[in-house]
């Protein structure tokens, strides 16, 4: 786990407390209006008082406080390993547990068809490869439920530095030498899968697709995926 501590807090840019504080920062643009929709449009068949909801790489928890709120018998369970963010919890609801583990290769056996519901909000580009963890989240959920992912996905380059890294003018200067490093190596984390291979890789794991959607100008992706 200590490796992909050690990952995890490069890849957040080196500063945990900082990388916790934009998480919290971030809450609302990343669980906005259209996140919210597509939640509701796939999971409210699911959502009660009796179901179990797993939120996988959970940051500070702040989604499982707000489902906590709305449902307080439920059983919500978080997964997260970065101890910035273990630390960076405050104030957990009665009925939310949490869960650290390495999600790449996940040492935690829940139930099997335990789960009704699970969610991954930008934590596949994360791992080195998600299959692992798709294959296990089938064993975890129940015949019908549904699975919940929302990521980056692959962009050109150019488009990628301009979005990130605006400040980089290649043009009229050359710009210091890690802030280069950095930006293609994040290049390099944040563009893994299309969405089309992350819909395959889904399928070949035995989900079946019930939407997808991008967003982002087409940075980023939405999937509703079903266990069967």
């Amino acid at each position: 786990m200590q490796k992909t501590t050690e990952y995890l807090r490069h890849h957040h840019g080196g500063d945990g407390h900082k990388a916790a504080a934009k998480t919290v920062q971030s809450f609302a643009r990343n669980h906005d209006q259209g996140f919210r929709k597509f939640w509701h449009n796939h999971c409210d068949e699911l959502l009660s008082d009796q179901a179990a909801i797993i939120d996988l790489g959970c940051g500070t928890g702040l989604w499982l406080n707000e489902l906590a709120q709305q449902y307080p018998n439920a059983r919500l369970t978080g997964f997260e390993l970065a101890p910035y963010m273990l630390d960076r919890m405050e104030d957990l609801a009665a009925n939310v547990s949490i869960i650290s583990d390495d999600l790449n290769n996940p040492s935690t056996e829940l139930p099997e068809h335990s789960v009704d519901i699970a969610l991954a909000n930008l934590l596949i580009h994360e791992l080195h490869q998600p299959v692992t963890l798709f294959c296990k989240l089938r064993r975890w959920l129940k015949p019908g439920g549904v699975f919940i992912l929302c990521d980056r996905v692959r962009q050109p380059l150019a488009e990628y530095l301009h979005h990130q890294y605006a400040a980089i003018d290649l043009a009229n200067q050359t710009p210091e030498y890690d802030a280069l490093v950095n930006a293609f190596q994040h290049f390099q984390e944040h563009n893994r899968y299309h969405p089309d291979d992350i819909i395959a890789l889904l399928r070949q794991c035995g989900f079946k697709i019930a939407a997808s959607e991008t967003f982002k100008n087409g940075r980023a992706v939405r999937i509703a995926a079903i266990s069967v």
